[in-house]
Parts: structure tokens; sequence; C-alpha cells
């Protein structure tokens, strides 16, 4: 039973400034508008060309995706484990949903549907304060006080996101401060680790996870990142969202992974694990000193290896979809999200890992789990 969707409005892990990590979540074929939001660094501007795709495109399923490598455009297929369910553009629930609730959606220009979509997303949960997380929920920011707009918008994270987006970003230097006390509109809250929070929209609980992302280059202190683990309360079904990450930091005396995978094994049964978006940034011909605080596949599967050995299943991983984000484009011959996806397939098999679904997110469509 497909319990939730994600729409990927951006996945991609730099250096190019579009289409950055941002995924909308919401429950399947619910006639609510309302959504949340991980990350923010895409936004009005994928969710204007999904809303253009969705008048312009057919529903087949044979079409290409957007490379510029060996090709300009792949078949999707290449990207997409056959059994992940997609759709191009926003979900058919959704629209559905803004044309009930909103009379005059469907004749409206492009531009007000944008401003219609982007409304209803209620909730931003930040991973981390990186640039390529925020820069589109920072610059669609002012939206929130334009006349027709009448819902308000909170940004959760744990300390070192919201910290540093008070101290930062939103700070009348960098950007405007949006949220201070006075702005009805805009409020950042603060989650804390392993603290299960109920979603103020869905009846889901949000349980974030503080997880390592490299060290500072100047101060050469810890970064950290956030995973965030979505429970639907009637189901107790569950989706893994993953910033960036790397291996733990033994020098640190944090072992922030073991305990992550250890609370997912431990309250999670795998047949309620509906997915997990996780990155794999680099291919396996990166060295270590490359990485920068994210994983490449070998490392990917050394963690996924680790969450098998917990579920201690005859089967493995089989039925999970493991769904792979933030890749790097660099200047190589092949497409590295083509070589990334063939490197974890070759070892998921290698370390008997079961039928593991893995895939590539693919920005612009939709992902039913």
């Amino acid at each position: 039973m497909v319990v939730f969707e994600i729409t990927v409005l951006g996945a991609n892990g730099g250096p190019t400034e579009y289409g950055t990590q941002c995924f909308i979540l919401k429950p399947a074929r619910t006639e609510d508008p309302e959504l949340i939001a991980i990350d923010g660094g895409s936004g009005m501007h994928q969710l204007r060309e999904m809303l253009v795709q969705g008048q312009h495109d057919n529903e087949s399923y044979d079409e290409f995706v957007p490379s510029f490598y060996e090709h300009d455009r792949e078949p999707i297929e290449f990207f997409i484990h056959p059994k992940l369910s997609i759709q191009k553009g926003l979900s058919k629930s959704l629209i559905q949903s803004l044309k009930r609730q909103e009379g005059h959606f469907e004749s409206a220009n492009i531009t007000k549907q944008t401003f219609k979509v982007f409304q209803g997303i209620t909730d931003y949960y930040i991973t981390h304060p990186h640039l390529d997380h925020i820069s589109g929920l920072v610059v669609n920011s002012p939206s929130i006080y334009e006349q027709e707009n009448t819902k308000k918008k909170t940004i959760w994270g744990l300390s070192h996101t919201i910290e540093a987006l008070q101290k930062h970003v939103f700070n009348d230097l960098i950007w405007p401060d949006l949220t201070a006390e006075r702005s009805e509109k805009l409020k950042l809250k603060f989650l804390n680790s392993r603290e299960v929070q109920k979603c103020t929209i869905f009846p889901w609980d949000v349980i974030p996870f503080k997880v390592h992302h490299g060290v500072g280059v100047r101060t050469g202190t810890p970064v950290y990142s956030t995973f965030y683990i979505f429970r639907d309360r009637k189901s107790k079904d569950c989706v893994i969202v993953c910033g960036d990450v790397e291996q733990d930091r033994r020098e640190c005396g944090e072992s922030l992974l073991e305990e992550f995978w250890s609370y997912v094994a431990e309250n999670i049964p795998l047949a309620h694990l509906k997915g997990i978006l996780v990155e794999c940034s680099c291919p396996l011909s990166s060295k270590p000193e490359q990485l920068y605080g994210h994983l490449s596949p070998i490392y990917l599967i050394d963690e996924l290896s680790s969450l098998n050995t917990l579920y201690n299943s005859s089967k493995g991983l089989s039925g999970l979809n493991v769904i792979v984000t933030h890749v790097k484009a660099t200047p190589a011959k092949r497409d590295p999200r083509l070589t990334i996806l063939e490197e974890l397939r070759f070892l998921a098999e290698e370390r008997n890992l079961g039928d593991l679904r893995i895939s590539i997110a693919l920005e612009g469509y939709t992902l039913f789990l």
C-alpha cells in the first residue's frame, strides 16, 4: 500500500546551482493541498516547471531524462528500479485537491498556480544550513507576504541548523530578518535529536537524528547534518529522508550513524520501512579526502550492510527502496548518477543485501512509497 508521496523539487549535489535538494512530502491520496518540505534548496522555479510539464506531457513513461554527458538525454529506466512507482510532475492527488479547494486554480495562469502550490508548504524540515539546502527557501520567503497568502510557514531544525539561520542568514544583512518577533508568518523552531515531534498538519511523527557532515575548513571542528524519520501513526509505516552525511568520526567519540541504524532496526519493522532517501555524492574513484563530508558507494553500502546485520533477515533488505540523492556533477564522460547507481547495485549484490531496490532521485518527479 502506498503511504507517502514524495515530490523531488531538487536532488542535485552541486556544483551547478539549479535543482539543489528539496523534497515535498504528503500522505498518499489525501485531498488536502497542505505540504511539508525537507530542505529548501529548490522552490518556486521548479514548481513552475513541473506545472508547465503537467500541461504538456502525456502520461507515458517512455520518456528521457536530461543528462548532458554521453547523450543530452537518457532513458528514464536507466535511473529507476522497475518496481519503484513514479509519476512525472506533481502528483495527481495534489493537483486534484487544489482544483477542488481553489475554485479558479485550473483557469489561473502558471505563476498564480505556482504561488498556490508554494503557499501550501506550511513546514520546512531543514537538515543543515548549507546554501544548497536552503537557497530556494530563503529567496522564496518574501512571497509569504503576498496579499493572497493567508498561511504561515515554520522552519524546523536541530540547533546547529536554526542557530545558523538566525545568526548568518535571516540577520538583516545576508537576508531580511523575516523571522523577527514581529513577524507572524515565518517562524524558526528548534527540534531535539531523537525526540519525537508530532507533525503539525499530518498524523505523522517526525524524529530527527544528528549525523556527521565533515569538518569546518577553517576551524576543523565537526559539522553536523540531520536524518529525519517520518512515521505514519496509523499504519506505522516510515520513510527516512537524509541530509548530507559521512561515516562516523570516531575521533569525536560520537557513533551517530551507528546509533541511528540501531534505532531504526529496533523501532521500525523492515516491512514498515517504505524507503530511504540518502545521499551518495561521489563515485568509487573518489579518494576519501575528496568526499568533504559525503558518501561514495562503498561507504553507503557499508551503512546499509550494518542495517542489514541489525535486521538479521534471511532475505536481506529485499523490497527496500533506496533513493540516491545529492550526486555531484563532474566533468566526466559518463553521467555520474549512472556510474554511482551501477556501483551501488554491484556492491549490494556482492554483499548479499537481497532485492534492494536502488534508484536515483530525479528532479521533477513524484515517488510513491
